[in-house]
């Protein structure tokens, strides 16, 4: 057994260890950095109560007890840390693609900005020969428009498809990701309670 633990055994006041805690800080370099009030009610023994202490940074007395001891106190701490680690890593899975998603999201939409005047002046354009053709006018070529705009028909049609795909995906990353977020607020919250 050490001289501080055959030290500490013989004492039996209940208050040497909170005390001799106290007196160690209230000597050491850390009491120089705390306000002139906190450093005087250390100095003349006083509890931190409203009456006693009225400063900018709050002076803790140490707890009476800590639940579930030294050993719970650790559980508790590796349990909140698995949890940020947990919450940190489906951040960093989830941000990359959320960002893939919404690149993606930005083509299409700029491809349909692009095609959606195609298709409506190709509709235009065979509008244009039909009405020409039902006056007599068969010079327009107009089994080769309606090709040119089915084609294009299709390509819109694809566009839509890949848009929605997209769309759910995105959707579902952005739920997920938002949720993953609140989950690590809840636990900042948590942690700044205890």
């Amino acid at each position: 057994m050490s001289e501080v633990t055959k030290d500490l055994s013989k004492n039996s006041d209940p208050d040497f260890l909170e005390k001799e805690l106290n007196k160690t800080f209230k000597d050491s370099e850390i009491a120089g950095r705390l306000p002139f009030a906190a450093r005087q009610a250390v100095g003349n023994g006083h509890r931190n109560s409203a009456s006693s202490l009225r400063t900018e940074e709050p002076f803790n007395v140490l707890p009476k007890t800590i639940h579930g001891g030294f050993q719970g106190l650790g559980r508790d701490l590796d349990a909140h840390a698995r949890d940020w680690m947990n919450s940190a890593r489906l951040l960093e899975q989830l941000r990359p693609q959320l960002e893939a998603f919404e690149i993606e999201s930005g083509r299409l939409q700029t491809l349909l900005a692009k095609i959606a005047p195609e298709v409506a002046e190709n509709g235009k354009a065979l509008s244009k020969q039909m009405d020409a053709a039902k006056s007599g006018d068969l010079s327009g070529e107009l089994g080769s428009k309606f090709t040119q705009t089915l084609a294009k028909l299709n390509e819109l049609e694809q566009l839509a498809e890949a848009l929605t795909a997209n769309h759910l995906a995105l959707r579902s990353i952005w739920e997920q990701y938002a949720r993953a977020v609140l989950q690590a607020e809840a636990l900042r919250k948590g942690f700044g309670s205890v």
